[in-house]
């Protein structure tokens, strides 16, 4: 694997851990306390808003979170999209490219219920990766 593919690895896997962490499940009350959110499975590669993204899927089956690729003008970036009270949200972060950032935000917040599922769907397809 080349220090470029094992760079995007690490950081996709950083960025996976602390935003699930802080997902809207984690921050339910005490009492309430659910378990953190994974969102492991895949990626597959999907563009949005004229930019290469990283797809990954949540274990509730309803989520997702979206990585800017390396090399692409939104990197660094994450979006995760997931249901909400009145349908999906879609909240995000990072340094990259803003004209880049805002069209796929449009993009990703335009996906109805069925092709957020079906993007879950398809990234639990994909045969697991050594983690680093």
């Amino acid at each position: 694997m080349s220090l470029l593919k094992r760079s995007a690895a690490v950081i996709s896997a950083s960025i996976l851990s602390v935003f699930c962490i802080a997902s809207p499940s984690a921050s339910a009350a005490p009492g309430d306390a659910a378990p953190p959110l994974k969102c492991e499975r895949g990626p597959i590669n999907r563009m949005f808003g004229g930019a290469e993204w990283l797809v990954y899927g949540c274990a509730d089956g309803r989520s997702i979170v979206v990585v800017s690729a390396p090399g692409s003008p939104a990197f660094p970036f994450y979006f995760m999209v997931f249901a909400g009270t009145n349908g999906y949200e879609v909240v995000g972060e990072g340094t990259g490219r803003k004209e880049a950032t805002a069209a796929a935000f449009s993009e990703l917040k335009a996906l109805s219920g069925e092709e957020v599922g079906a993007l879950v769907a398809e990234s639990s397809r994909v045969p697991k990766q050594r983690k680093w």
